[in-house]
C-alpha cells in the first residue's frame, strides 16, 4: 500500500515538474531531462504509469539495442546523445530508433537544431511529440515543430523493431516485448491508447491478402487465397500431396500421383477466416466428361492473420491429423495495399 503511493506521488511529482517547467526543443537528450531525469543515474520511476524501474534509463534501455553503446552514442564523443543519430551499424536512430517511425519522415525540417546530424529524420518522432502535446500540453513540440505529419497507425514498426537483435518487436506489444516495465507498452502514435486498445492494433482481413501463400519448411505447396470484402468470404485453394507417398510404381499422366488440391471456403470476422474444406473428384484434365460432382466437406480451416505477412492455418481433415501450418506471402506485392487498406479502416 505504502509503495503504491509512493510510486503515485513520485509519478505527480515528476508531471508538476514538466508542467511548471518550460521543455525546450533539443536535437540531443539535454531537453529531456526536466522531466525524465539523467540518463545513466537513479532509479527511473515510470511518467506514464509510475512503474518503478529499480534502475536507470541506460541500464533500462540497452538491453533492448543488444547492449551496443553505439545505438545511442557517438564515437567521437558519448555525449551529447543526439535524438536522431548514432553511429552502430544497426541501430543508427538513437532515441527515435525505438520512439519514431520511418513512415513519419517527411523531410520538413523546423526548430532549433543546428547540428544537422539531428535533423537527419526529421518528422519520425512524430507520434512521440503528439504523446507529449497530450502529457505535457499544447504546443509542448508543435511550437517548433509545426509541420509533422499525423503519425502512422500503432502499429508500424520503429526501425529498431525491424532488427534480429532487437528484443522489441511489437509495437502492439500481443508479445509483452514493448512492456519490459509496466503493465503497458508504448504510445507509438501519440493517440492516448496503448497495445490492443488502440483500434489500429486490430487487424481486418482486407483484398490486400489476395496472393499466394506458403511455409518456406514445406516447399512445393502451400495456398492461394482471395478476401471477397463486399460479400464478407474467403476462397482458398490448398496445393499439397497425400499423407503417404504413392505406392511404388504408381504413375500419373500429367503430374504426380501423390498431388492433392483442396478447396475451402467460409466468413471472416476481423483478423480470422472460417472455412469448410472441399474435395472435388471424379473429372479428368481439361474435359466435360465424366462431369465433376458436387463437391464433398472433408474438414475445417481456421486461418488467423498476425498482419499483412503472415498467418497460421489451423486444419482439421478427414484422414490427417489437425495440425497448424505457420504461412506468409510468396511475394510482398500486394503487402502496400494491405496496409493501404487497414489505414484506411
Amino acid at each position: 500500500m505504502k509503495a503504491g503511493w509512493i510510486r503515485r506521488y513520485a509519478m505527480l511529482t515528476g508531471l508538476l515538474a514538466c508542467w511548471l517547467q518550460p521543455v525546450a526543443a533539443s536535437p540531443d537528450y539535454s531537453g529531456c531531462e526536466s522531466c525524465h531525469g539523467t540518463f545513466n543515474e537513479g532509479d527511473y520511476i515510470s511518467q506514464h504509469d509510475g512503474a518503478a524501474w529499480e534502475t536507470h534509463l541506460m541500464a533500462g534501455h540497452q538491453p533492448s539495442v543488444d547492449n551496443k553503446c553505439m545505438a545511442c552514442h557517438l564515437r567521437e564523443a558519448p555525449s551529447p546523445v543526439f535524438t536522431n543519430f548514432s553511429d552502430d551499424g544497426t541501430f543508427s536512430k538513437s532515441c527515435v530508433g525505438c520512439h519514431g517511425r520511418q513512415e513519419d519522415v517527411t523531410g520538413n525540417c523546423t526548430g532549433l537544431a543546428t547540428d544537422p546530424r539531428s535533423e537527419v529524420h526529421c518528422g519520425a518522432g512524430a507520434g512521440l511529440r503528439l504523446h507529449h502535446e497530450r502529457q505535457v500540453g499544447q504546443g509542448t513540440c508543435s511550437q517548433c515543430h509545426d509541420r509533422d505529419p499525423t503519425p502512422a497507425p500503432e502499429r508500424r514498426l520503429p526501425s529498431n523493431y525491424l532488427e534480429a537483435v532487437s528484443t522489441i518487436v511489437d509495437s502492439c506489444n500481443s508479445d509483452g516485448s514493448e512492456a519490459r516495465f509496466g503493465a503497458t507498452g508504448l504510445d507509438n502514435d501519440g493517440d492516448g491508447l496503448r497495445d490492443q486498445e488502440d483500434s489500429d492494433c486490430q487487424f481486418f482481413l482486407n483484398a490486400g491478402l489476395n496472393d499466394a501463400w506458403f511455409n518456406p519448411a514445406t516447399p512445393g505447396q502451400g495456398f492461394l487465397l482471395t478476401v471477397l470484402e463486399e460479400t464478407g468470404i474467403v476462397f482458398l485453394a490448398w496445393f499439397t500431396y497425400d499423407v503417404s507417398e504413392p505406392t511404388a510404381g504408381a504413375t500419373a499422366v500429367i503430374g504426380d500421383p501423390g498431388h492433392r488440391w483442396l478447396t475451402a471456403q467460409g466468413p471472416f470476422d476481423g483478423d480470422t477466416a472460417a472455412l469448410d474444406v472441399f474435395l472435388s473428384a471424379g473429372g479428368r484434365f481439361d474435359a466435360a466428361d465424366p462431369a465433376v460432382g458436387p463437391p464433398t466437406q472433408s474438414g475445417t480451416l481456421t486461418v488467423q492473420w498476425d498482419d499483412c505477412g503472415a498467418a497460421n492455418v489451423h486444419y482439421d481433415l478427414e484422414g490427417a491429423v489437425p495440425g497448424v501450418i505457420p504461412i506468409q506471402r510468396l511475394t510482398e506485392d500486394n503487402t502496400p495495399l494491405c496496409e493501404m487498406l487497414l489505414d484506411a479502416q
